[in-house]
């Protein structure tokens, strides 16, 4: 083959990814997801040391991270913009007893519950998450619990959505 047969054929190359990456970027996307607003309602009589509040404040942050691993969801930050209320009431953990060594503990052998209050239209519920740890397991799990209500709720062809 010639030099020029070989130029030519970088040169197609080339433009046929160069106009595949195009297209790429320019498909229209599939349904728009779900938006989410996650929180912790601040009780009025709270003492700033109020240990129940500092927890659920952790939960919101261990399930927003939960939720942003959810394909179909997207994490708001203001409450207009959601499609889906999500108010944690509670987060509670239980002992679990000493550790399996001489009762020494090298982690928290607790089981954590998170509890949540979900809106969404004229849908609501309550539910939870429970896993062992200090709360990343049981955020995940009241995630994929969260996602299986949206969609039997089927809260992404709601009439109201923005």
């Amino acid at each position: 083959m010639t030099r020029k047969g070989r130029d030519n054929t970088g040169m197609t190359f080339v433009v046929v990814l160069a106009l595949s990456a195009f297209l790429a970027q320019h498909q229209p996307q599939g349904k728009e997801s779900v938006r989410i607003y996650v929180f912790a309602a601040e009780p009025v009589d709270a003492s700033p040391d109020d240990h129940r509040l500092e927890g659920r404040r952790a939960a919101v942050r261990d399930l927003r991270d939960a939720l942003r691993h959810k394909a179909g969801l997207t994490i708001v930050d203001d409450r207009a913009h959601a499609d889906v209320l999500v108010e944690v009431t509670d987060q509670e953990q239980d002992s679990l007893g000493e550790g399996g060594f001489g009762g020494a503990r090298i982690t928290p052998l607790v089981n954590t519950t998170i509890r949540l209050r979900v809106t969404a239209g004229p849908h609501d519920s309550e539910m939870k998450g429970t896993g062992p740890g200090t709360g990343s397991r049981a955020a995940k799990d009241a995630a994929d619990k969260l996602l299986r209500w949206i969609v039997r709720n089927r809260i992404d062809a709601l009439p109201d959505r923005k």
